[in-house]
């Protein structure tokens, strides 16, 4: 997965060009735990593995560009023998808690697809918010869009299973 942070930022932001995205998926789950310990443990870019069920392990490169810009691209094995996901992330905010990152290739029925994951404080507790945009790829809209939410809703189920712990 080597490559120079110029090279997988311009696949990204080739892979995000054209025609506006045509789909957004947008889920939510309200966690009964402080933000900054949700934060804890979501915000690391490649800590999905320790929470999303169908990731079997995470594998995370940095890049340095001669400009000392930093990426980090992050290789996302699933269960099951789906294949590898690759992204990378493309901002990070951490006193907002929220990073954002798009697909650059993978088993995913979507192309142009560029998402935030974002922890906001929600009274005593925190919500967790998941969005995306992102084009179908290999099957219908509303195929894409039941793939990705179930994907989302599993890996919200998964934080809130993690944070019970």
């Amino acid at each position: 997965m080597k490559r120079s942070v110029r090279a997988v930022s311009g696949i990204a932001a080739l892979l995000s060009a054209g025609s506006a995205c045509a789909l957004e998926v947008t889920r939510s789950r309200d966690i009964p735990a402080p933000p900054a310990a949700v934060w804890a443990l979501v915000g690391e870019f490649c800590a999905i593995g320790l929470w999303h069920p169908q990731v079997e392990r995470c594998i995370l490169s940095r890049e340095d560009d001669d400009d000392g810009i930093r990426a980090q691209i992050r290789g996302l094995v699933t269960k099951g023998g789906l294949g590898t996901i690759v992204e990378v992330e493309t901002a990070r905010d951490e006193a907002a808690m929220s990073y954002s990152y798009s697909f650059i290739q993978g088993p995913l029925p979507v192309r142009s697809y560029n998402a935030t994951l974002a922890v906001r404080p929600n009274g005593a507790g925190a919500t967790v918010i998941w969005t995306a945009t992102f084009d179908a790829e290999g099957m219908t809209d509303a195929e894409a869009v039941k793939d990705i939410t179930g994907v989302y809703d599993a890996g919200l189920a998964g934080i809130a299973r993690e944070v019970a712990r």
